[in-house]
């Protein structure tokens, strides 16, 4: 079902590259977490470390009886790679997720109440809930603005609960493509897709595929510039195996935001976003997501040395 889709995303920005000559980069912007469009140069190390603050409120309706309440889930991910290549196309690299989730049975109380402890009213877990490396490379040397990262990223927790929760209760593979094109000397555009499968196990004998796409216009503020502002257009789909060939669609989401980032030096910068959803499908035949108060937050760094 998706293989078209996908298929027609990559022939998309195959025409791009195509029909422009690849840029000299000068500059190279982290705009999606887990992932960066730049390939450190041989002998030196990338740490890059993203955090996001997420919350949905849900709506339930059980035999004429509504209620409403809040997850909001915080996650941190710490990435360290390495330029293992002399031609600089190739970096190797180790990553830790740290997840905060938070239940809460009160929709009113604040997504920033994640970091309080739990009551008689909500339900607060703290965990490492992945360990993983990755690869990430420059497939053609004469398009240096197009990188590709795959992994494979193994769950930690422990306790049930905490696991599903987290939403990371499986092995699962992940492959991230990220192109841009620097338009004019202040505009660039960058496009991101990819895939994570999550392999089914003893714990939940079931087989997720989801799908995570990304359009992000970016503005340099000035020639010279440290400063850049971006929008966000993203979509997020989730499937479930159900038989071969098929697949269940359980969750998708369309986003839009605002972002920046800000360059201290060349190897140094900080960034920040915020995104609200277009659009949400939640497959639940007694539950909905209410898009008020739904939103995500990011901020994240990266220094190479």
């Amino acid at each position: 079902m998706m293989k078209p889709f996908t298929l027609c995303i990559f022939l998309f920005l195959s025409g791009i590259a195509t029909s422009l000559h690849a840029q000299r980069i000068d500059s190279l912007l982290i705009i999606s977490p887990g992932l960066s469009p730049s390939v450190v140069a041989h002998g030196r190390f990338e740490v890059a470390l993203f955090n996001q603050l997420s919350t949905l409120t849900f709506r339930q309706e059980i035999n004429g009886s509504v209620d409403t309440f809040r997850f909001s889930d915080l996650y941190h991910v710490l990435q360290v790679g390495y330029g293992v290549d002399k031609y600089n196309r190739l970096n190797l690299g180790v990553s830790a997720l740290f997840a905060h989730n938070r239940q809460d049975g009160l929709q009113d109380r604040g997504p920033f109440s994640v970091f309080k402890g739990d009551d008689d009213q909500s339900q607060v877990y703290r965990n490492v809930a992945t360990l993983g490396v990755y690869a990430r490379a420059i497939p053609i040397r004469r398009l240096p603005e197009l990188t590709v990262q795959a992994g494979v990223f193994f769950p930690t927790i422990k306790d049930n609960l905490a696991k599903q929760v987290s939403g990371f209760d499986r092995t699962f593979a992940q492959l991230q493509v990220a192109f841009y094109q620097q338009l004019s000397p202040l505009f660039y555009a960058f496009a991101t897709a990819g895939g994570n499968l999550f392999f089914k196990n003893d714990f939940r004998r079931q087989t997720t595929f989801s799908v995570p796409l990304g359009l992000y216009p970016v503005v340099r503020l000035g020639h010279g510039s440290k400063t850049y502002l971006y929008g966000s257009f993203t979509y997020e789909g989730s499937f479930n195996k159900v038989t071969p060939g098929f697949l269940n669609k359980t969750f998708s989401r369309v986003q839009y935001g605002i972002g920046g980032q800000y360059y201290f030096t060349p190897d140094a910068s900080l960034y920040l976003q915020l995104q609200f959803p277009a659009a949400i499908d939640y497959q639940s035949g007694s539950i909905d997501v209410l898009k008020k108060n739904t939103f995500s937050l990011a901020l994240g760094g990266r220094c190479v040395i």
